[in-house]
């Protein structure tokens, strides 16, 4: 893992957390993320991509925030690194969720 990594993955969103809700839930004293992707389905579960100004900053986040849970659903933070990253020979644009935490 990157230590210029700044980019979390989120899970198990529900359709009522807003932009603005997980902008003030993420938010660690002077920490917040830089920039929020929101991705839901309908009627399950989503997910986003946070973005942090540092590594430091989302890994603090990822601390404390790992875990917690909120209205009843365990929220779930891991590490997002981009394939053209891992794969820099390649023409991918894609984001996976990494399996290291």
């Amino acid at each position: 893992m990157s230590s210029s990594n700044r980019t979390l993955w989120m899970g198990n969103i529900e359709n009522w957390m807003s932009y603005d809700y997980l902008y003030d839930l993420l938010r660690v004293g002077e920490i917040f993320p830089k920039r929020i992707v929101i991705k839901n389905y309908l009627n399950k579960r989503g997910c986003a991509f946070l973005e942090f100004f540092s590594h430091e900053q989302a890994e603090k986040v990822l601390n404390n925030c790992n875990g917690k849970i909120i209205n009843g659903v365990q929220l779930k933070f891991n590490w997002v690194y981009s394939l053209e990253q891992k794969y820099p020979s390649y023409n991918i644009s894609k984001f996976t969720v990494s399996i290291k935490i």
